[in-house]
């Protein structure tokens, strides 16, 4: 049976009580059923970005016939498991910048992404790219592209990603796996950024499967005071839709 109300339903009063601005999406693959907290809202990536950088590697490789070159599967690692912008900026360059993962963002349905066209984000080192621009519904899209089987990504390259993605190092093993117990498994990607002006940018996304869940989720938060605020908002955000989305059996 479909469930009639939105998860993000009894999380209001927690919502309200928060500092910030928080959006979010969830796709329950049990019942079919997509749910937004306020639709719409973007915000910038920061490190999740690397999951659309590593979609459009892979996309290219299958469009191209080209396997990823030993390089580019270094790079890929580092990048996701260990969050390495370093590895993100050459794979960014790699694939062709801003206007490739761009083309890669509109075929997987990606309707309100704009990928950084900026080298740094002003007044900082830091690579541009974490300026990028998402809604949470959006992301749940692109993780949905390796969680589930789809014409963009083939199948060993969905669980290549997966694969990545479920091996992040412990320190960022945070957000989305947030409230779920050792059994099920988690792929996920988190991004945290500070912001001239509004604190701290903390997002995460992933699948969460086992113990009769299937679901993608993805929270991104911004104007917190700290990172460790964002995060906390997050994995109660994740704690409460791992109890809700469970289903019988």
């Amino acid at each position: 049976p479909k469930r009639q109300l939105s998860p993000f339903v009894g999380l209001s009063n927690y919502f309200a009580s928060r500092q910030g601005n928080i959006t979010a999406a969830v796709f329950d693959k049990t019942t079919g059923q997509t749910w937004v907290y306020r639709k719409g809202v973007a915000q910038d990536t920061a490190s999740i970005v690397k999951v659309e950088i590593m979609g459009t590697a892979l996309w290219q490789a299958r469009t191209q016939g080209t396997p990823l070159s030993s390089t580019d599967k270094s790079l890929m690692t580092t990048m996701i498991e260990n969050s390495d912008n370093d590895a993100a900026t050459a794979m960014w360059n790699n694939v062709g910048g801003p206007s490739r993962i761009a083309q890669f963002d509109r075929l997987a349905g990606l309707t309100d992404t704009t990928p950084s066209t900026q080298k740094f984000i002003p007044g900082t080192t830091l690579p541009g790219w974490g300026l990028t621009t998402t809604t949470a519904l959006d992301e749940v899209k692109l993780v949905s592209k390796f969680a589930f089987p789809n014409t963009l990504l083939t199948s060993s390259q969905r669980q290549y990603g997966l694969g990545l993605m479920e091996h992040i190092e412990a320190d960022q093993d945070w957000g989305v796996s947030g409230g779920v117990p050792t059994g099920a498994t988690v792929a996920l990607k988190n991004g945290w950024l500070p912001l001239a002006g509004h604190g701290w940018q903390v997002n995460s996304i992933g699948w969460v499967h086992g113990h009769g869940r299937n679901y993608v989720l993805a929270v991104l938060t911004v104007d917190n005071p700290d990172e460790q605020y964002g995060i906390d908002t997050i994995e109660h955000v994740a704690s409460s839709m791992y109890s809700q989305l469970g289903s019988a059996g």
